[in-house]
């Protein structure tokens, strides 16, 4: 560290709600050009702090220092103005305004007292060229993919020629190609100089793209090392006060079941021949790249886009879905990967949505295991996944990502499926939260349901599965036992699988 004063200093930062001590003595700090990681369980007071750095609420003592010198903001446009922006897990890009359109919007360019459209496409042209991005400045900014949009965001950051960068879960909707792209973008900003403070759950990126880390638990500084002194057991140690080995619940001893789920030959526009089993009391982990059909698989047997030819049986019984309808019908349950987009009402309550299932199949509760339809019944189913709100009549939108999750597993409970498919189960939630789902997850599995866990976490299959499956080109590539190494799976995703031959599918 040279003697020049830090880029930016958040010194004993307090800030206090109404019956909660959100933020007690922070101090957080970044150099010129560091990426500086933040992290911590939902809760721990990282969106406070970020709110506070971005001017939406005053600090109740404490100070803010840019490049040694005293602040304070009393508006986020004074934060901006002081360089300092804010990317927010949900985009805020006007989808039927152009690229460069967003770009500017608030700075638009004028000359002779009219709006300049050619300097404002240029302009744009030369931030997204900066940003290594060919995205035409012309088109409409809601006709891209989450990845693109997030570089626009940046470009937008980069417009108000903003010194300091929050990136909040940036790639929380991205796929994996896309998230690596990301990192890259973020060491080229650093590399040109640009502060980044880098909030993210994955551990991963944090120890791929991070110059330093700091933890928050309970609204305190707990930790803060540079990152060669912060392997992921410490910060895990940090977040949670547990080990990682805690995380992942014993393997069942016990032999699985009949199958409760299995496919023979599936095949749509893309996948093909899948052959598949899943037995009761076991997990089966699905990996595989991005492209390699794992999505695709989730959403053909639950209906979304089904199979075309091969059979599906349930428990036995031939089964063919035309929608996910008719798969909860059948006794098949998924927790989908876009919860936001595809399983909640996010205006909704807590409570509403947990029954979301038992209204609309009230008359199709076939199961002699189904729970009673009730508020106690889906308060009780609440409490049992552990879903932790101010009270269920509070609006889901307001719960974290992780007890948004089970929220909707919640929801499944009452319908009592014999199959569950858990798409990216994990995908936004904490450390804690994950831990939580992968027990409950264990759990389902003791009581003899059959679960599939698609998931793009490598770490998360390994640890959670009682056999995995790679999937690859739209077909299974072979399949490995539980605990099987990560370099196994990924030689057998990627296709180099010489190493286990005798795991390879038959």
């Amino acid at each position: 560290m040279t003697d020049q004063p830090l880029a930016l200093e958040m010194l004993n930062i307090v800030k206090t709600f109404p019956g909660v001590r959100a933020l007690d003595d922070v101090s957080f700090g970044c150099a010129r050009g560091e990426v500086h990681a933040l992290c911590g369980e939902n809760g721990a007071g990282k969106s406070t702090l970020i709110k506070v750095l971005g001017g939406i609420y005053p600090p109740d003592a404490g100070r803010i220092r840019l490049d040694g010198r005293d602040v304070s903001f009393s508006h986020p446009v004074a934060a901006r103005r002081a360089g300092i922006s804010i990317i927010h897990q949900e985009l805020s890009l006007l989808p039927y305004r152009t690229v460069a359109e967003n770009i500017y919007l608030g700075l638009e360019p004028s000359r002779f007292g009219a709006l300049d459209r050619r300097k404002m496409r240029t302009d744009s042209a030369r931030l997204l060229d900066r940003l290594g991005s060919a995205i035409a400045p012309d088109v409409a900014a809601g006709d891209l993919s989450i990845a693109h949009q997030q570089i626009v965001e940046i470009a937008k950051a980069l417009a108000l020629d903003a010194k300091i960068l929050v990136m909040d879960e940036p790639t929380a909707a991205l796929d994996g190609a896309d998230a690596s792209r990301l990192l890259d973008l973020v060491r080229r900003l650093s590399r040109q100089g640009v502060t980044i403070v880098y909030i993210s759950h994955h551990l991963s990126e944090i120890q791929a793209v991070a110059d330093r880390v700091t933890v928050l638990k309970d609204g305190r500084t707990v930790l803060t090392a540079p990152l060669a002194e912060a392997p992921t057991g410490r910060l895990v140690r940090a977040m949670v006060g547990r080990d990682l080995s805690d995380f992942y619940p014993p393997r069942s001893t016990v032999a699985p079941g009949s199958p409760t789920l299995v496919i023979r030959g599936g095949t749509n526009g893309r996948l093909r021949g899948v052959d598949l089993a899943v037995r009761a009391g076991e997990i089966v982990g699905v990996a595989g790249l991005e492209g390699s059909g794992k999505s695709a698989l989730g959403r053909a047997i639950a209906g979304d886009e089904p199979f075309e030819s091969g059979t599906m049986e349930i428990a036995g019984k031939v089964v063919a879905f035309s929608n996910p309808r008719s798969a909860l019908e059948a006794g098949l349950g998924r927790v989908a990967e876009d919860r936001k987009r595809e399983s909640l009402l996010m205006q909704q309550s807590v409570r509403d949505n947990a029954a979301l299932s038992q209204r609309a199949f009230a008359n199709l509760l076939r199961s002699p295991n189904a729970a009673p339809m009730s508020t106690a019944a889906t308060d009780e189913r609440l409490k049992q996944v552990d879903v932790r709100a101010a009270n269920f009549d509070q609006e889901i939108r307001q719960l974290s990502g992780g007890n948004q999750q089970r929220v909707i597993i919640a929801r499944l409970l009452a319908l009592d499926p014999q199959v569950l498919v858990f798409s990216e189960p994990t995908r936004g939630v904490d450390v804690a939260a994950k831990a939580a789902i992968y027990r409950i997850m264990r759990d389902l599995a003791g009581r003899g349901r059959g679960i599939l866990m698609i998931s793009s976490d490598l770490p998360e299959i390994v640890g959670v599965s009682d056999r995995i499956v790679v999937m690859r080109e739209g077909g299974v590539a072979g399949e490995l036992p539980g605990g099987a190494g990560e370099e196994d799976v990924m030689a057998l995703a990627v296709g180099h699988d010489d190493r286990a031959p005798q795991m390879r599918a038959q």
